[in-house]
This record gives structure tokens, sequence and C-alpha cells, in this order.
């Protein structure tokens, strides 16, 4: 059961999956055009360069050093997780990190310990207390995996790789009443809102709006929530139906700079579907002015669609 679970989080934002050798590598150049670059080439041209560039530079070799996680090459790894906990001033995020390579590789007792000497600088975060869970289950000892994943929740309740293990954990022991009773505890923990989003995800699958609409509502004016939360309220009101939902709720707090491009691509759309014209080209105005090379494309058909309204 355990293994299903786990499986079915991988790829997550704590963790992810081996790439397929064979998977060419994707990437954009300066005119936002998409490029397939073998993964070979990519790893001895592109990424381990980059890598060694970022050795003094903490943010930077911490986002390369998820990159090559996502990418596969974890094997690349270990010395820049190390390099990355000697000048970090964020424990949680490096010992965390370093963590999660050391699992990639299959590294379990170096896992742990990393994890533990990051509780012992940081406190036993969300985390790190998760990744300590998938050690534990990956020894086979199921049981303190999962008293260490509720620990996790309490400590982190928006972290939303322990929130949902845990939770799926209840509803494949106990069915979906206790899958839904462990989202309402988790949503009742202190600064909780991923909980609430994936309840008011079960209220739209059931077709009871109201009550999802209630939950979103409840989050967004708490004003405690991040880009993950508008992308994943866009896309749940987008795919069944919502779209004007999608601009009552979200569009007011939205802000292109802070919650990243994807949801501003989701507003758009709901503009052009709702035939709302000056407002989408308004978002557009905005999204155009972040100069970032991925949604370019994006952009491009946006104004042609926009256009053609005239």
């Amino acid at each position: 059961m355990f293994k299903k679970i786990l499986a079915a989080l991988r790829g997550s934002k704590t963790e992810a999956p081996a790439a397929d050798a064979t998977t060419p590598i994707t990437a954009y150049d300066s005119q936002g055009r998409e490029l397939q670059i073998s993964r070979e080439e990519w790893r001895e041209k592109m990424f381990l360069p980059t890598l060694q560039q970022a050795w003094d530079d903490a943010d930077e070799l911490y986002r390369q050093i998820l990159t090559g996680i996502n990418d596969g090459f974890a094997a690349d790894l270990p010395a820049a997780g190390q390099r990355l906990v000697e000048i970090d001033a964020n424990v949680d995020r490096s010992h965390t990190t370093l963590g999660i390579v050391h699992l990639s590789n299959g590294q379990l007792d170096a896992a742990e310990a990393t994890l533990r000497a990051g509780m012992a600088k940081a406190g036993a975060t969300g985390a790190l207390l998760t990744n300590l869970a998938k050690v534990q289950f990956e020894r086979g000892d199921e049981a303190l995996s999962e008293q260490t994943l509720w620990q996790a929740v309490q400590a982190a309740p928006n972290l939303e790789a322990g929130l949902m293990w845990w939770a799926t954990t209840q509803r494949e022991k106990h069915g979906e009443a206790a899958y839904l009773a462990a989202l309402r505890t988790a949503a009742a923990l202190p600064g909780a809102w991923c909980p609430q989003l994936w309840l008011a995800r079960h209220h739209l699958e059931q077709q009871e709006v109201d009550q999802a609409r209630a939950l979103y509502a409840g989050v967004l004016a708490s004003g405690n929530f991040d880009r993950h939360a508008l992308m994943m309220i866009a896309n749940d009101l987008g795919s069944t139906g919502h779209l004007q939902l999608i601009l009552d709720l979200i569009a007011p707090v939205y802000d292109e700079h802070l919650h990243g491009p994807t949801t501003g691509l989701n507003l758009m759309r709901a503009c052009l579907e709702l035939g709302q014209i000056d407002r989408g080209r308004a978002l557009l105005v905005r999204m155009t002015a972040l100069n970032f090379p991925p949604i370019q494309q994006h952009l491009d058909q946006f104004a042609q669609a926009f256009g053609a309204n005239d």
C-alpha cells in the first residue's frame, strides 16, 4: 500500500523520479522557441558547467541541483549538495536538498544523517520530516514512517508532498471518509491552506460549487497562500468549467511578479473563452512585460486571438 502511495507522489516538490535516459531535454532560446537537446549533450555542455558556475551562489546552486534531480542527474549532485550545505544560510533548504540527493542515489544512511543534522540546526521542519519519513519507508518501517509523516503535516500542513501522502494513506486504509476527515484535520492546523484546496477539489468533483467557492474565498481572503495555490485553484476551476469563478476569485489577488506566469495564462484563457477581450488584453500587456521566453509563444497566440476579436 505505501509503495503505491509513495510512487504516486514521486515527482512532487520534494522529490523527482529518475528521468528516462532516452528522453531529450526541453530548452528555450532567447526568442522563446522550444528546443530538444539530447540528455548527454545537455549534461556535458550545459548542466555541469552551469552547476560549477553556481558554486558560490546558494540560490542558484539550489536551483541547479533541483534541475539536476528533475532531469535525472542525481549521480552528479552529491558534491554540489554538500557545497550547498556549506554556503546556504537556509539550513532547512540545504539539508533537505542534500538529503533528497542521497535518497535519489539510494544512500539511505547518508540521507538520514543529513536530515537529522538539519533538524539539529533548524528544528523538525516539514520538509526534513517528510523526507525522513521517506527514508524510513524505504527501509521498510512503515509504522514509523507514518508516525513521522503526521509530524511533518503538523509542522507544515501546506507542504503538499507530505500532506497528500498522509491523507492518501488514510484513504487506502480506511476509505474516502477517512481521507476527507484527514484533510479537515489538517485544514484546522494553524496557517493551513493546502488542505482546503484539496477539500475544494473534492467538492467540485461532487458538483458542490458553493462549498468549493467558500473554501477558496477563505484562503484568498487570508492572504496566506502562494503561487501553487493560485495555480491549483485556476486549474481545478478551469477543468470543471467554472471560468467566471477563475476571474472572480483569482484576478483580484493575482500578481504576475509574485505568482508566476502559469496562472496569468489561465486568466487570459478564461477571458478569451468568456469574450472578455479588453480584460484579456490588459493582462496580456502585464504578462508581456515579464519578458519570460518560455511563455512567449503562448503570449503571441493570445495576442493573435485577442486581435481576431476586434
